[in-house]
């Protein structure tokens, strides 16, 4: 144990610091490669003993005889271990056996080194001057030149060849004294000596070109601003663990950041990078050795759990998200930024697409539910995916099917009853499932960009409807953020609108939402502006549900303000609520632009309303969405809530959509 104890150490001195062990384990596998199996091992071994065994019948010495007997034992050892190297299975990770096999290896390589350099010593003092010397001699000599050139990028095995057979011979030849002998001496003195320089260069030259290479694989393979797994890797990953015979359980976890955008376009790119560096450090916190994390996209990224861990994705998942309750810290800065994560297990039969499909489903459906939730994948999933494919598919041909169809709902002075506008309301009519909801297929339009061609049909429409009524009515149509990523598309589509319907632009309102201002606050606000000299109304829409309502008011051209349907329906039963509305009613009028209510539905809220000086009421107090033939009786008369049966609420699909409305 002492002497493999001492022998362990020498070679890890010879290795010197090896870079990592993937190069050790492919050095030692070297070893035992190509010219290491059984079949030249063979030839080496009988070529060794065939030469010492005519060295002993020429010379009828029993030494050469028990030395051709020692190469056939070790070159047999070595061939059985070379044998059994290639029959097992092995860990690259088991240092402990790695070194073993390295060691018998060597022993077996350095053995048979050595007893060729004592045939050649004891040919040198025995029987010198004489055909065994030359013979033998000869052979050591090729043997040297031929282990220098073929080992020299493995210096372990090289050095210790080359030394176990110069040694010994080259004693022999300073022995003899004699001019020839010193001269052979010296040569073979400088080849040992150039041979380990040249070996040890080698080695170094092929250790850095491996470090190179590992440099730029992790450069290929990993994410440059986390450190982490890109998606090229992790798939590379998942499709390793679906590719073993018993792949065992395997978990994913899809998490993506809650308002990341908004730091990133408010605070700057830098503040952005430093948010996915620090998110990255807190998912890999919540998670254990064995355990691959990658980020896939801006600010997307997927865990993989296996075996035990993937049974407990929900636990794992729940820790995740307990990392991103405190806030960032950057440069000052403390930004909130939560995640929304979904997980999925893969079931025994499922495909590795089916896995990333279902964790996508999941994480799309903690999206859709708000921010900081987590969702396990269920089969319900699936089938409210399939039917929302099957809808956007009927979507594209819905238009040219006749299918849509705008309804109107009229916006009232209650002091009159006259109604003063009238908002355009999109309504998809499938034939085989009936009135879609809005808040079911507008999300789809946006998502899929359909909504640029039937926000355009919509508009024209609206403004076309909107000459058949009094020329003191105006039309409202609502406009969606996808529109405005056309730059200047969405000017065009308006003038022309306004050009084929011969309406007059005062008699337009335009509503939006402040998501408009996310992508390009510059690029919108020439838009509004140029639309405001037009003389086209602008309408702030939803107002009172974003984190920046009163900075918009302040930096945009709108000339009306319509209050959320949450705090008119809320304005008799909160005093909080009814300050928040007196509130906004009260900057309006100072700002001097018109406010109106929406989702009045009660007297009460009426008079409550009315009495912060809003006299612009929309709601089903006054009347629902209506076709545009009964719309044209309904407004030539006044509107009263009187006259109007006591308020029903609509069904889902009659609901206005106030997040997502798109001339609807």
């Amino acid at each position: 144990m002492r002497l493999a104890s001492a022998i362990s150490r020498f070679i890890d001195r010879v290795n010197g610091s090896l870079p990592d062990p993937a190069l050790h384990f492919e050095l030692v596998r070297a070893l035992y490669g190509a010219t290491s199996t059984a079949k030249p091992l063979f030839i080496a071994t009988a070529a060794a003993a065939s030469v010492t065994t005519v060295a002993a019948l020429i010379s009828s010495d029993i030494v050469f005889a028990v030395i051709a007997v020692g190469f056939i034992l070790i070159g047999v050892g070595r061939g059985l271990a070379a044998d059994f190297y290639h029959r097992v299975e092995h860990d690259p990770d088991d240092i402990s056996a790695l070194k073993r096999w390295e060691l018998v290896a060597l022993l077996g390589a350095w053995a048979f080194s050595g007893l060729v350099g004592i045939a050649g010593a004891y040919a040198v003092m025995f029987h010198a001057g004489t055909d065994i010397e030359i013979l033998v001699g000869c052979c050591v000599i090729g043997y040297i030149a031929g282990i220098s050139s073929r080992n020299a990028s493995r210096p372990l095995i090289t050095i210790g060849q080359v030394s176990f057979t110069c040694v010994p011979f080259t004693l022999a030849l300073l022995l003899r004294a004699d001019i020839a002998h010193l001269v052979l001496a010296i040569f073979i003195g400088a080849l040992y000596i150039g041979t380990i320089v040249i070996c040890r260069s080698v080695f170094d030259n092929l250790v850095s070109r491996h470090q190179a290479f590992r440099r730029i694989e992790t450069l290929a393979q990993r994410d440059a601003l986390t450190g982490l797994w890109n998606r090229a890797a992790f798939l590379g990953l998942l499709e390793s663990r679906f590719s073993t015979p018993v792949r065992g359980e395997i978990a994913l976890i899809a998490i993506d950041l809650d308002r990341f955008k908004d730091i990133n376009d408010t605070l700057g790119h830098p503040v952005g990078d430093a948010v996915l560096k620090e998110a990255a450090i807190r998912i890999r916190s919540a998670l254990r050795p064995g355990d691959e994390v990658a980020r896939i996209g801006g600010d997307e990224f997927l865990v993989m759990l296996t075996g035990s861990r993937a049974l407990d994705m929900a636990a794992i998942s729940r820790g995740i998200l307990s990392k991103f309750v405190d806030p960032f810290a950057v440069e000052l800065t403390r930004s909130v930024c939560g995640t929304s994560i979904g997980c999925a297990l893969a079931q025994r039969e499922s495909s590795l697409d089916a896995l990333l499909r279902n964790a996508d489903l999941a994480l799309y459906e903690a999206k859709r539910r708000g921010r900081g939730q987590i969702v396990e994948y269920s089969a319900e999933l699936s089938r409210e995916y399939e039917s929302r494919v099957a809808l956007e598919h009927d979507l594209q041909r819905a238009l040219a099917r006749g299918e849509l169809d705008v309804v109107y709902q009229p916006i009232v002075d209650p002091r009159s009853g006259r109604a003063i506008a009238c908002e355009a309301l999109l309504r998809w009519n499938h034939p085989e499932l009936g009135p879609v909801a809005p808040d079911v297929f507008i999300p789809i339009a946006e998502a899929t960009g359909l909504i640029t061609s039937i926000g355009a049909w919509v508009l024209t429409k609206a403004c076309f409807e909107a000459t058949h009524w009094s020329s003191d009515i105006k039309v409202s149509v609502n406009l969606s953020p996808v529109q405005f990523r056309h730059g200047r598309e969405i000017v065009d589509r308006v003038a022309a609108a306004l050009a084929e319907s011969g309406l007059s632009p005062s008699r337009l309102d335009l509503e939006i939402t402040e998501s408009v201002f996310i992508d390009d606050n510059a690029a919108t606000l020439g838009i509004l502006e140029e639309w405001r000299a037009m003389n086209i109304g602008i309408s702030l829409d939803d107002f009172g549900t974003g984190f920046a309502s009163l900075a918009y008011l302040n930096d945009f051209p709108f000339s009306k303000v319509k209050i959320d349907r949450k705090f008119s329906q809320k304005v008799d039963e909160s005093s909080r609520t009814s300050a928040i509305v007196k509130g906004t009613a009260q900057i309006a009028r100072e700002l001097r632009m018109e406010c109106i209510a929406e989702g009045v539905e009660t007297e009460v809220q009426l008079e409550r309303l009315r009495s912060f000086g809003i006299n612009a009421i929309q709601g089903y107090l006054f009347s629902r969405p209506l076709p545009a033939r009964q719309l044209r009786k309904l407004i030539m008369e006044p509107i009263f809530p009187a006259a109007i049966r006591p308020p029903v609420r609509a069904p889902q699909q009659d609901v206005p959509l106030r997040r997502r409305k798109i001339a609807s």
